[in-house]
């Protein structure tokens, strides 16, 4: 989070963001192409599979990474970090759904304590702006955890993590000029800051962090892909009020512990079960 509200100080959000995956996606690929034994290269997917890769890549990173960026550029990444932190809340919506299994009772208490939280959040007095960019990040937050279960139901491909950081980030590049974000483009006035929080969203975000979370979604169940909420929270809360001085006011203390407590209450809820398979 931090990274991106500095990349996108000088670079527009969606160039960013797409730009950061197809880099990432084409140095993974040829990483896994050049490193595989010659009889053992992996097979380019069908057109099939190649569709379901793509529109992972889609809700994931076009829709779920692009709306982020966008959104960092009016709001504090604490708020946004707890924000998306309700990709949890419909991870559990949508997995209920998709396996057809009612939401138990704890469930139930982990949504209602979330919608408080991100009422406080959204509700915080910052203006008609922030409440708009807020909705981006909700919308952002339902497509990641669309673009999640969705993936978990398609079939697995070992080129899956590279061609989704790569076609998801070609069309948030086209995305971003469709926007008009190339007429704002000035690589002459793109700060150093914001150069190495792209330096650092190609490594360690997207090369490193994409990677791993893609495999965690096919082998993992949904519950326990979602822990990662517990994490990202807090340390973007860290970052931003120590590197950022962002405000740190009793709706984002009070909405931001509401978030989290919810989605502790929904893991709680829902223990996954050892050895289990999406």
């Amino acid at each position: 989070y931090l990274a991106i509200r500095v990349g996108v100080e000088t670079i527009p959000p969606y160039l960013m963001i797409g730009t950061r995956y197809v880099i990432a996606g084409a140095i993974l690929f040829g990483l896994q192409w050049s490193l595989a034994p010659r009889h053992k290269k992996p097979p380019l997917p069908t057109v099939k599979q190649l569709f379901h890769i793509t529109m992972v890549g889609v809700l994931l990173l076009t829709v779920g990474n692009g709306l982020l960026a966008v959104s960092e550029t009016r709001v504090d990444t604490s708020v946004a970090a707890l924000l998306v932190a309700s990709t949890s809340i419909w991870m559990l919506l949508l997995e209920a759904i998709r396996i057809r299994k009612p939401i138990g009772a704890a469930s139930i208490a982990g949504l209602i304590l979330g919608t408080l939280g991100i009422a406080l959040l959204v509700g915080k007095p910052s203006g008609g702006t922030d409440v708009f960019y807020m909705a981006l990040l909700l919308l952002s937050a339902f497509s990641w955890a669309l673009g999640s279960i969705y993936a978990r139901g398609t079939e697995h491909h070992p080129l899956t993590a590279p061609i989704e950081m790569f076609t998801g980030g070609l069309l948030a590049v086209i995305a971003g000029l469709c926007l008009g974000e190339g007429s704002h483009l000035n690589l002459a006035a793109v700060s150093l800051q914001s150069w190495l929080g792209m330096l650092w969203l190609i490594i360690g975000g997207a090369l490193a962090g994409y990677t791993a979370f893609t495999y965690v979604l096919r082998t993992l169940p949904a519950a326990t892909v979602s822990t990662f909420n517990y994490v990202n929270p807090v340390v973007a809360v860290l970052l931003g009020v120590t590197f950022l001085h962002e405000p740190m006011t009793w709706h984002v203390a009070a909405g931001g512990v509401a978030v989290i407590a919810s989605v502790v209450v929904i893991l709680l809820g829902n223990p996954s079960t050892e050895g289990e398979k999406p």
